[in-house]
């Protein structure tokens, strides 16, 4: 039996295709088990590479075998779909999942650090959006400039705080006029 697998991992037992010849293979395919049963045997990457037409030419033998051939590939092209589709090969895809965007929060502490207001405004706001609280920001900010020796930025930042917390103001709204007018 032959599977193609695409973006996803098999187990058994792995062959490095480079030092297998076309006799060994062969050998694996048609040779029963010692004890009977069935084994797996894993290759990757293997049909982009320099010998990847010689699997191509085994596909049959692979798929006719009692052993299970995993074939491991990043992606499968048209035609090498089409060559082992014809074969009678196995073909499961997985298709990558997006990773969901993560917030990173020492972004806002870098744009401080580098004074890039556009980027510090762009990750204020994605932080705000991800659900950071107000009063963090403040103070990862402040912890950035106390790091610079920015003794007014870390004054202003500090004052924000407590000016919010005092009513004058929504922290969030004052964040952003202060990076905006940074």
């Amino acid at each position: 039996m032959l599977k193609v697998y695409v973006n996803k991992r098999g187990h058994g037992e792995e062959l490095k295709w480079e030092q297998l010849t076309p006799e060994e293979l062969g050998s694996l395919a048609s040779t029963s088990a010692l004890f009977g049963g069935s084994r797996t045997f894993v290759l990757s990457s293997v049909l982009y590479s320099e010998r990847g037409e010689e699997l191509l030419e085994f596909a049959d033998a692979l798929a006719e075998s009692p052993h299970t051939f995993i074939v491991e590939e990043e992606k499968l092209l048209k035609a090498e779909r089409i060559a082992l589709e014809k074969a009678g090969a196995k073909i499961e895809e997985e298709k990558k999942v997006k990773s969901e965007y993560k917030f990173d929060n020492f972004g806002v502490a870098t744009a401080l650090g580098t004074k890039d207001r556009k980027k510090l405004w762009l990750a204020l706001t994605a932080a705000l959006r991800a659900g950071e609280k107000p009063e963090a920001l403040a103070g990862l900010m402040a912890w950035k400039a106390r790091q610079m020796r920015d003794v007014a930025l870390s004054r202003a930042l500090t004052f924000m705080y407590h000016d919010a917390h005092r009513g004058l103001g929504d922290l969030e709204l004052l964040l952003e006029r202060f990076v905006l007018t940074l």
